[in-house]
């Protein structure tokens, strides 16, 4: 058995070792006294160089088997619901779940786990995969073999870590970069590997495909050949095949720039043939790209031997290994380069996950592919195209002024997109569970929380919206049941957070078509919210099912907030379509809301829980403690450019509170007391407690103690990051910035998966809430019909460039404080950006005379006003900033 000690012993992650030192590096040393009585040290004692050096441009994060960093790293490297396959750190992919299997977690299993002196069995949706990370699952043999000859010698390696005396992985998403040096070779050889992730484009980011670019440096002054074999082994069937039933078979390919194998699951008695609706019924392929190449049906991996080149077919028995190769061999000049593409691409196309109740099936790419060979066949005729757009997107999201580590972190929770957690079936509905394969139904109260998605490929999101959550999941009195089919009642926190989506949504389009189309059911869901408001004080007080798996009495400061904007959101799309009474009522429910919540849930230093009149703290709830999501409703506010909901001073104070008070550099002393979380911190490992309890009270949470209690001792990082990206946003960027710091050093490579943020269950969807503390790093705003765009970076604003996506583009923008002025350029590297007016903030304390704006060389008309810092640019027509083209701004 494993407990959390040998865990660290067996890892070498000793608490005394790499965690220790890195608090000794940041942070204390605490005395006891120095302790608060929740064991939250109120001094953080961080040391101000750390600090000052997360603003720091850096470097790209490196990875290396010389400091046992590999093991854990799997890169999701598949396409956007088309299943998951990992990029391990040595280049090998593994993982492979694409048969279907709709298992919890990604490797599922029960850890045991000291606790004090108790030991509690820790599931994989309780963080298994946090305590003992998943590594080499492996249910199939794949790799790349590399022949170097030269000067009469022949050299052959394996592509894996045992075979190079150094292997860098170097992080970023969605490419992965591994580099292998070894000094008896006279090349370095480079692995690219990702799936086509072209932002606003969902189809071509969703092909069942990882292509592996291989890259071969030559060192020498002489030439050099080099032969690339890469293989796969056949696992169709892999849990339905039966002896009696099939066999495999793999099939060479030869075709005009592209070799490959298919490889399929023969039924040989024809009464059997239902299993072809099996979930694991499907092809896989393996295929190199260009010419001077050959194909294995029947390879040997460990003798590199097989059939001829020229055998078109092999058959085994299901219990035999049957493991297709492709081959190409490329010859390196002098201090030369060059290159092989391989695809290894899969199609099972037979999901379900919930037939009694959900009637969409099957998987989106079927529409486009009948079989592996022609997803591989697909990638070959459109390969420039994927390839370069994917690889712009990297370039673009890496050309920025921000932290590299920053960058890293905020997008890399994108990549949950590529797992087992998120599908698209046939039908194009999107569909998700909470994290991989637990609590099913794309949950209105964890998703909201997740920005990546509605950002990046917006009409996933659009679509969801319509089809799921104002159609399947809407009931007649407004109502969105939380779960969809899964469920049956709203969820209070996910309603108001859908209509803040809602919002979110329209702005990422580029009219008002979507808002129209939908206008009457927004507004039942908006009259929803209002109507949970039983006494008319503009404070949400029925009880009702929330994020913490619970049913709370009273007014409860997260959810009355939350409900705030959520109205607030509603207004602003009912002035929009000029719906002028229920944009009153909204506008006089956040008014009356928002004064209430300001006088009677502010205690003087934070927002809290105020208890029912008559049922008093009977019920589980957070009550006078410090609760994490307190002003979550004004975090959502600042995502979607609706300003303030709240007393900008008091949110602030609460916000303050937060960190004096819930986050700590160590969460070790805390959890010795605290016990019955789960452990998605450790010792050593700084972050934020859910709720703590400051006035030291006794029975804070209530009188009845239940279960969900743990929650309230855990750090979870989707909640951090939404509390990190509203400190960015009020100007607190040390302390938000060290909070997506703390998570990110949680999952450094030395002790977990990197890209594995866990919380009920691997790839947790409201981690992309760290998409949103980007969007508030960039001070981003957004609407796509009104043609509105605003840049307000919050450090570095006089030397800053950033990454954006709009509705119908994507691209960089870029400021500088020059001696006369401020000079700014806007540039889509893909599509178009449609502008009205454009917004800034001018240096403390600058006012501008005068603005000249340029596309592609051209005078725009525009008129200029400036109220304090901000800058309105208001042009005299709609003008369209085309791919390619300059929007450059002189003030």
């Amino acid at each position: 058995m494993l407990t959390r000690r040998s865990f660290f012993q067996q890892t070498g992650i000793i608490a005394a070792g790499l965690t220790l030192s890195r608090l000794q590096a940041i942070a204390g040393p605490f005395a006891p006294g120095e302790l608060d009585a929740n064991n939250i040290p109120i001094d953080k004692k961080l040391d101000p160089k750390w600090v000052k050096s997360l603003y720091e441009r850096g470097t790209t994060t490196k990875y290396l088997k010389s400091r046992n960093e590999l093991r854990y790293i799997g890169m999701p490297v598949g396409g956007i619901n088309a299943g998951g396959v990992y990029l391990g750190g040595d280049g090998r992919l593994w993982l492979w779940d694409i048969f279907n299997d709709n298992q919890e977690g990604v490797e599922p299993k029960v850890v045991p786990m000291d606790e004090g002196e108790k030991r509690k069995q820790v599931r994989s949706r309780d963080g298994a995969c946090y305590v003992e990370p998943a590594k080499d699952v492996r249910p199939l043999k794949q790799g790349f073999l590399i022949k170097v000859e030269w000067e009469g010698k022949t050299v052959i390696k394996s592509l894996e870590e045992n075979d190079w005396d150094e292997i860098e992985f170097e992080a970023g998403y969605p490419i992965g970069t591994v580099r292998y040096t070894d000094k008896s070779l006279p090349v370095n050889i480079t692995l690219h590997a990702y799936s086509p992730f072209i932002p606003l484009d969902e189809n071509s980011s969703g092909i069942p495909a990882t292509i592996l670019t291989i890259r071969v440096k030559n060192k020498e002054l002489t030439a050099v050949k080099v032969t690339i074999t890469g293989y796969l082994e056949n696992k169709t069937g892999i849990r339905s095949a039966r002896n009696t039933l099939n066999r495999r078979a793999n099939e060479a390919k030869a075709e005009l720039n592209m070799v490959a194998v298919l490889e399929s699951l023969e039924i040989m008695n024809e009464k059997s043939r239902d299993m072809e609706q099996n979930a694991d019924f499907g092809t896989m392929c393996i295929a190199a790209l260009g010419s001077n190449n050959k194909s294995y049906p029947d390879f040997n991996p460990e003798t590199m031997t097989g059939g001829e080149a020229t055998d078109v077919k092999a058959t085994k028995p299901i219990q035999e290994s049957l493991v297709g190769a492709v081959e190409t061999t490329l010859s390196v000049k002098a201090e030369g380069s060059a290159r092989a593409d391989f695809i290894i691409s899969w199609h099972f196309p037979n999901l379900k996950i919930d037939p009694n109740r959900i009637k969409d099936n099957g998987r989106y790419y079927q529409n486009e592919h009948t079989s592996a060979l022609e997803v591989a066949q697909y990638i070959r005729d459109n390969f420039e195209q994927l390839s370069s757009k994917t690889r712009l997107w990297s370039r673009t999201w890496r050309d920025s002024t921000l932290p590299y580590w920053f960058l890293e972190r905020t997008l890399m929770t994108a990549d949950t997109l590529a797992t087992t957690n998120c599908h698209r079936f046939s039908s194009g509905r999107f569909w998700a569970w909470e994290g991989v394969g637990c609590c099913g139904g794309t949950c209105t109260h964890v998703w909201q929380y997740a920005h990546s998605v509605g950002r990046l490929f917006p009409a996933l999101e659009r679509d969801t919206r319509e089809r799921v959550d104002l159609g399947i999941a809407m009931e007649e009195n407004g109502g969105i049941i939380f779960r969809a089919e899964e469920e049956s009642r709203p969820a209070i926190d996910g309603q108001a957070g859908t209509v803040l989506r809602i919002y979110r949504e329209h702005q990422m389009t580029g009219n008002n078509d979507f808002l129209k189309r939908n206008w009457e059911k927004i507004k039942k869901a908006v009259e929803f919210i209002l109507n949970q408001d039983k006494n008319g004080d503009g404070m949400e007080d029925t009880p009702m099912e929330n994020t913490l798996d619970a049913v709370w009495d009273g007014e409860i400061a997260w959810i009355v907030g939350l409900c705030i904007a959520g109205v607030r959101a509603g207004q602003a799309m009912a002035e929009e379509m000029s719906d002028t009474v229920f944009a009153k009522r909204c506008a006089d429910y956040v008014k009356k809301g928002s004064a209430n919540m300001d006088k009677y849930l502010f205690n003087g230093e934070y927002y809290i829980h105020r208890p029912d009149k008559e049922k008093g703290r009977a019920k589980l709830g957070s009550y006078n403690t410090c609760h994490i999501d307190q002003v979550f409703g004004q975090s959502w506010a600042h995502q979607v450019g609706l300003g303030y909901i709240q007393d900008p001073k008091k949110v602030k104070l609460a916000l303050q509170s937060l960190w004096k008070y819930n986050y700590t550099p160590d969460v070790g002393p805390y959890i010795a007391v605290h016990k019955g979380g789960r452990p998605y911190a450790l010792a050593g490992e700084g972050g934020m407690v859910m709720n703590t309890n400051p006035k030291n009270e006794d029975k804070p949470y209530g009188d009845n103690v239940t279960w969900q209690l743990g929650y309230f001792h855990e750090c979870m990082s989707g909640f951090e990051y939404q509390v990190a990206a509203h400190m960015l946003a009020e100007g607190m960027i040390d302390e938000g910035l060290v909070l997506v710091r703390s998570i990110h050093d949680r999952y450094h490579a030395s002790k977990r998966n990197p890209y594995n943020e866990i919380e009920c269950s691997d790839h947790y969807a409201r981690a992309m809430a760290s998409y949103g503390a980007f969007i508030t790093a960039c001070g981003f705003e957004y609407h796509g019909p009104k043609g509105y765009m605003r840049f307000a970076p919050k450090w570095n604003a006089d030397k800053f460039k950033t990454p954006f996506t709009a509705a119908e583009g994507w691209g960089t923008y870029s400021q500088e404080y020059i001696p006369s002025g401020m000079e700014c350029v806007l540039q889509p590297n893909y599509g178009q950006v449609q502008l009205v007016s454009f917004s800034i903030d001018a240096p403390v304390g600058k006012r501008f005379k005068s603005a000249e704006v340029l596309l592609g060389g051209q005078k725009m008309p525009v008129k200029m006003k400036q109220e304090g810092q901000k800058v309105l640019l208001t042009f005299e027509n709609r003008i369209t900033v085309k791919e390619g083209q300059q929007l450059s701004i002189k003030l």
